[in-house]
């Protein structure tokens, strides 16, 4: 017999065999509530998938419309942030050009202060002098070769003479200035030939500089007798338009002038197809020689010059090889690129319509340019050239009294009245004629031209 165990609090436990029996009911009753919560769940699971499959596929716009926001939001913010990268690309860019441009000016400033404008200074004031030095001997030589002033230090004189003595004591004060103004040009050359970009330039200023020498030794008599052995030994001419055109280029980079829009017409068009057949037919500068000697006679050596309409650049290649300062435009790049080639030439793409010159310019030459103009344009163009003169300054111009339209090809050409013309340069303008001649067209024979020169 099974006893019952004793508790604490005096009570006995119920013996497991009849726990047991009781318990029995217990899992019946445990076993249905469990099935109950099972079946709630998945009643509960049902109704959740139910309303979800309601939801998805019940409203189908909603659920596009929700795709095609996300798609646009995210389109717009893809959108956002490349207009973002190019507009900060935009800005890098920006910025490295302008401090491109700004290391350029002040490169280009730096390259005028050091070296291009000191040298262009004493090579204006040794030329001024030069005009005053000897003077008698150079009236002396007028009607024989051309006075040179090395030849006549190392020449054999009559007397024992040599070098400065041969000249007056007044002649002998203002070589000793132009002496002293080489000794600095040399110097300068020497210690600033970094600022020179140039090949041909440094080139010139070497022939430059040898020439001083020689004159230098010539001078204290150390070269008598050597005349004839120096004849090749001259002053280069070309330096003076050389230092003024790089000058000119300096100054533009400064400025930051903006290129000019040249308005294109049938005329621009055959030029720039023909530059070359233009250029073989029009280079021999030897046909302008009597007009280049009419003209240059009115004004000194190493003058601004103007070539107002350069074409391939034949006679802004005369001028400066003759030592005088030239500024060249054309309407044509491509002659514009021809005249470039020179490596001492300053030539802008420009029209009549867009040019602006203060009165710098001792002398407007306009050689066969002003005929592509009509009567209105020519008249306008005509006052900005004479604008660009100085007081007592030159203008020459060319235009046709003959047009063979045969060799027009497309060209527009105009003839202008002769009385019409001298009218308005002496009555409008108030200039002095000087010239006028006419002439045939040195290309062709079945063309003519009348050449005029005015003085303001």
């Amino acid at each position: 017999m099974i006893e019952a165990k004793e508790q604490k609090n005096g009570e006995k436990e119920q013996p497991d065999i009849v726990r047991s029996k009781n318990s029995k009911q217990d899992d019946e009753i445990r076993k249905e509530k469990l099935f109950e919560k099972i079946e709630t769940v998945i009643i509960v699971n049902e109704k959740d998938k139910v309303n979800s499959e309601t939801t998805t596929f019940g409203a189908p716009e909603l659920s596009a419309i929700g795709a095609i926001l996300t798609v646009l939001g995210s389109l717009t913010i893809a959108g956002v942030t490349v207009k973002k990268y190019i507009s900060d690309q935009r800005l890098q860019k920006q910025q490295r050009e302008d401090l491109f441009t700004e290391k350029a000016i002040e490169k280009a400033k730096e390259k005028i202060e050091n070296f291009y404008g000191p040298i262009n200074s004493l090579l204006e004031e040794s030329r001024i002098i030069y005009e005053h030095f000897a003077l008698e001997e150079k009236k002396q030589q007028q009607n024989r070769k051309r006075f040179r002033t090395l030849r006549h230090l190392t020449e054999l004189p009559q007397d024992q003479s040599s070098g400065l003595d041969r000249f007056k004591l007044h002649d002998r004060e203002l070589w000793g200035h132009i002496l002293e103004i080489s000794d600095k040009v040399i110097n300068l050359i020497e210690k600033n030939s970094g600022y020179i970009s140039n090949p041909a330039l440094h080139t010139l200023l070497g022939k430059l500089a040898a020439h001083y020498r020689i004159v230098k030794s010539a001078s204290n008599g150390s070269l008598k007798g050597q005349a004839e052995h120096l004849e090749n030994v001259v002053f280069p001419l070309e330096v003076n338009g050389a230092i003024n055109s790089e000058i000119k280029k300096l100054t533009t980079v400064i400025d930051e002038k903006v290129a000019v829009k040249v308005k294109r017409n049938s005329t621009i068009d055959y030029y720039d197809e023909n530059y070359l057949e233009y250029y073989n037919k029009t280079i021999d500068s030897s046909l302008m020689k009597p007009v280049y000697e009419l003209v240059l006679k009115n004004v000194d050596y190493g003058a601004n010059i103007l070539d107002a309409g350069s074409g391939v650049g034949r006679d802004t290649k005369y001028f400066i090889k003759r030592g005088f300062k030239v500024t060249s435009f054309d309407a044509s790049k491509k002659m514009v690129e021809m005249c470039n080639e020179y490596p001492f030439a300053f030539c802008e793409h420009r029209d009549f319509e867009t040019i602006q010159y203060g009165p710098e310019f001792d002398l407007v030459w306009a050689c066969a340019s002003l005929l592509h103009l009509s009567k209105d344009e020519f008249y306008a163009t005509i006052t900005k050239l004479h604008r660009a003169l100085k007081n007592d300054g030159i203008l020459y111009f060319s235009l046709k009294s003959k047009i063979d339209e045969e060799k027009s090809r497309g060209r527009e050409f105009f003839v202008h009245d002769y009385s019409e013309v001298i009218h308005f340069m002496c009555s409008i303008l108030k200039m002095k004629y000087i010239n006028s001649w006419s002439s045939f067209s040195a290309i062709s024979s079945t063309e003519a031209f009348e050449n005029y020169i005015f003085k303001k």
